[in-house]
């Protein structure tokens, strides 16, 4: 189960992710059993404790936790348009007529979901996982939750029981489920699926799968980092990265600390290694500073680094530790398409493939 220490951190993950709500989709959950006449008047004022049970337990059993491990923070009044509360899916028919209900948010570890059921909690519905495609359901359902862990069990040598599903987010992937490998042809077709974090409170682990479940592999150059680092994804709804020059082929960026100050190292493709300076003052432009040149076998060595570790697959990914809500400073590397976020003071307890383009950047770029 997860450790005091990451538990403490997850609770001031909250307040990272409490801007970027992600949501799953289900279809309707049938929880009737025989209520109390009292309980269902109550139920028609305010949310009954029988409804907040019910969403707990439902979303625990897709995340497999305890429903004492999730807090709902918001529940809201709601008027739904049918009796598939405003959710059908494709090809679903819903029976019409409004239908009186709730909007239930819940966090878990590393994220926000949102529940709509109807006045008595008797029906719930997941919302779909902001960023879904078009094509896709957002369905991240119990089913497809307990092929991921029984999959993930089995690679990771650990019991079911002890891992977490903390943070899922939708994604389009291609014929490798967007894995990178050396040499590898990928078919290009666009499958609906997901990304996952998922932690036996030591470890986490990336899993990339498919909408059904039927399609589920490891991302391991960006498994593998070690408590106390704590591994998110970007969220979607956060602002995008700005593109690279068209002449950096690969940059890092230190920022974040009281003082607004930005430190940008970047490699250009002529070899040209530069560092620019800048802080957070009106009219003062970015002092910047060549380092050296490197020469083609070195420039052909860092490449080759890049390659043999996956970096792409490190792409949206950050790494922090407790001392991310305190100011202290994050790195960010890039390369055009791709970036990951860490702090450097957990780089020992970072994925091996990040820990190596590190190590590399920082023999031809030292600080």
């Amino acid at each position: 189960m997860v450790s005091p220490r990451t538990a403490s951190f997850c609770a001031g993950l909250m307040i990272l992710v409490s801007g970027f709500p992600a949501f799953a989709s289900q279809s309707s959950v049938n929880v009737s059993p025989t209520q109390p006449a009292g309980e269902i008047a109550q139920s028609n004022r305010t949310p009954s404790r029988l409804l907040a049970r019910r969403v707990r337990r439902d979303l625990a059993k897709r995340l497999n936790v305890a429903p004492r491990r999730l807090q709902i923070v918001e529940t809201t009044a709601q008027t739904w348009p049918d009796q598939c509360f405003g959710l059908a899916r494709p090809n679903e028919r819903c029976m019409g007529g409004e239908i009186q209900g709730w909007q239930v948010q819940v966090v878990s570890a590393q994220q926000m979901w949102t529940y709509r059921t109807d006045r008595a909690g008797q029906r719930l519905r997941l919302e779909p996982l902001s960023g879904t495609p078009e094509f896709g359901r957002g369905d991240f359902s119990a089913e497809v939750s307990q092929q991921l862990l029984e999959t993930v069990s089995q690679q990771v040598q650990q019991p079911i029981d002890s891992l977490e599903i903390l943070e899922v987010q939708p994604a389009i992937w291609d014929g490798c489920l967007g894995i990178s490998e050396p040499d590898t042809f990928c078919t290009a077709i666009a499958i609906a699926g997901f990304r996952t974090i998922i932690s036996d409170g030591q470890t986490t682990w990336v899993y990339h799968l498919s909408e059904d479940g039927t399609q589920i592999a490891q991302n391991s150059s960006a498994s593998g980092a070690g408590s106390p680092v704590s591994t998110l994804f970007r969220p979607i709804e956060s602002e995008q990265v700005p593109g690279l020059d068209s002449e950096i082929i690969f940059q890092s960026q230190l920022s974040g600390d009281l003082t607004g100050s930005v430190q940008v190292t970047a490699l250009t493709a002529d070899g040209t290694l530069y560092r620019e300076q800048s802080r957070l003052v009106e009219g003062e432009a970015p002092t910047r500073t060549v380092i050296r040149q490197l020469s083609p076998e070195e420039m052909s060595a860092f490449r080759g680094v890049l390659e043999q570790q996956r970096f792409p697959n490190l792409n949206r990914i950050r790494y922090l530790t407790e001392a991310a809500f305190a100011d202290y400073p994050t790195t960010r590397l890039e390369a055009h398409g791709i970036s990951v976020e860490y702090i450097d003071l957990e780089v020992e307890s970072l994925p091996v493939s990040l820990r190596n383009v590190i190590a590399a950047w920082r023999a031809i770029a030292p600080s």
